[in-house]
């Protein structure tokens, strides 16, 4: 319950601090009641429901949104019902700033003072809010001062989407390039927050961007996605600048370029490369290494091999009698038989191993950090555990031969070689074998100069 209306503490050297007293002054003037600290606005007199278009209808909730908590970071209030008031700065004019739905923003000179409450009303507070001035920032809603009609002109006519935003994120400026690309009337844009442009999961860390975007004051430029009137999403290039209106007031002016079809395209260009390149390196059957790209790994694993003294095997595997696969179930069999061949040696090897498809029913092992014993008794595992496999619709049973050699400063080709023929022995042996190639006295005069430089003459 509001103190007496004739109580000597409501009085200013101004004169009478009820809410109908101030009307005599032309003063508008609002209580507001606290409840659990949440504002409720609980009377207003007749100037503050005449040049505020409020009703009759009270207690209500705020009808308006307050946008100068930024001035009070300490207090992290967004409502000057809420502030710490005492009677020194309550004789003081404060500025705020308000908006009522699609009303223009106003600037309020106002003065906060807290009313006394009866005892029975426990922690119920009150709080009388004299405003002595009410201006309207733009007469015309969302339009730039009329001070300022030569940049309204020349922002108007360009092809462009160009809009200008205040410190709050409201749109003042929107020229016909942008709201024809949005979707939208003018009218439906200006005053609107620019949240309505975006689609909502940027919402958040758009707002927290435009806000230290003014405290930094520097150009910008970013691709962003938004959102456009019937509901789809484009991608524009956004390039502005923070300047000030003839009032001193930050404003940032932003140029839009919609460039989804050219970010479709560079998408569709970068799936095709990505194609191309599956394509050289990659066998379409297998999805294995293919030997081209195989050849590039082999060298690459003997140079590391080279530089830092690390053993590495190669083994060729050649699937048994396969052509009588493909001549007895046809080649799509044959097909059926290769690629899962390859699953489950991809699955068998080490994640360090690689394989390739070498040509036809030819597979290259490169096994790096062992010797050709190790890689001998890898392969003969791989090769026991494919004995237990069916492979195919028809549950076909399948072996190979393997030859198996290591790296000992040999040429890459040599190396190929001297596996070549072990691989041709376990065939020529009755296949189903892993064969390892000797080490030539080429190749042990080569390891023994690498390991003890000092005894070469």
């Amino acid at each position: 319950m509001v103190a007496s209306k004739n109580s000597p503490s409501h009085q200013t050297a101004e004169g009478p601090s009820t809410p109908d007293g101030l009307d005599t002054l032309n003063i508008a003037a609002l209580i507001y009641r606290l409840d659990a600290g949440v504002p409720l606005l609980a009377d207003a007199n007749e100037t503050a429901k005449r040049q505020l278009h409020l009703g009759d209808g009270f207690p209500m909730a705020d009808p308006w949104q307050w946008l100068d908590a930024h001035r009070y970071p300490a207090a992290g209030l967004d409502h000057p019902a809420l502030l710490n008031v005492s009677s020194e700065n309550s004789r003081q004019w404060q500025c705020f700033h308000i908006r009522q739905h699609a009303q223009p923003l106003q600037a309020l000179k106002l003065k906060i003072s807290p009313l006394e409450t009866r005892a029975d009303e426990g922690a119920t507070r009150h709080v009388l809010i004299a405003i002595g001035e009410i201006t309207a920032i733009d007469d015309t809603p969302g339009l730039l001062p009329q001070a300022q009609p030569h940049l309204r002109q020349v922002l108007g006519n360009l092809p462009m989407g160009v809009c200008i935003i205040d410190l709050e994120g409201y749109l003042r400026l929107v020229n016909h390039a942008f709201c024809e690309f949005f979707g939208y009337a003018e009218s439906e844009l200006l005053n609107a927050h620019f949240r309505k442009l975006l689609p909502s999961q940027h919402h958040q860390a758009a707002e927290k961007q435009h806000a230290a975007s003014f405290l930094e004051a520097l150009e910008q430029r970013r691709a962003v996605e938004v959102r456009l009137h019937d509901g789809s999403s484009r991608t524009v290039i956004i390039e502005d600048t923070i300047s000030h209106d003839e009032a001193g007031r930050p404003q940032r002016i932003a140029f839009l370029v919609d460039i989804t079809e050219r970010c479709d395209i560079e998408r569709r260009l970068q799936e095709k490369n990505r194609r191309l390149e599956y394509l050289a390196t990659r066998d379409d059957l297998t999805g294995l290494h293919n030997r081209r790209f195989g050849l590039e790994l082999l060298e690459q694993t003997l140079e590391r091999s080279q530089r830092y003294g690390e053993k590495v095997a190669i083994a060729m595997l050649d699937l048994d009698h396969f052509k009588e696969i493909n001549d007895r179930y046809g080649h799509a069999v044959g097909d059926e038989v290769l690629t899962e061949f390859s699953h489950f040696m991809i699955g068998a090897l080490r994640s360090s191993d690689t394989l390739v498809r070498w040509g036809g029913e030819e597979f290259l092992v490169i096994l790096p950090g062992v010797d050709r014993f190790s890689a001998q008794t890898t392969i003969d595992r791989v090769l026991k555990q494919l004995r237990q496999r069916t492979l195919s619709t028809f549950r076909l049973r399948v072996s190979f031969s393997a030859g198996v050699g290591e790296y000992r400063d040999q040429m890459s080709k040599r190396l190929l070689e001297e596996v070549d023929h072990a691989l041709y022995q376990a065939k020529s042996a009755g296949r189903g074998c892993v064969s390892i190639a000797p080490v030539s006295s080429t190749c042990q005069e080569r390891c023994h100069a690498r390991m003890f430089p000092s005894f070469q003459g």
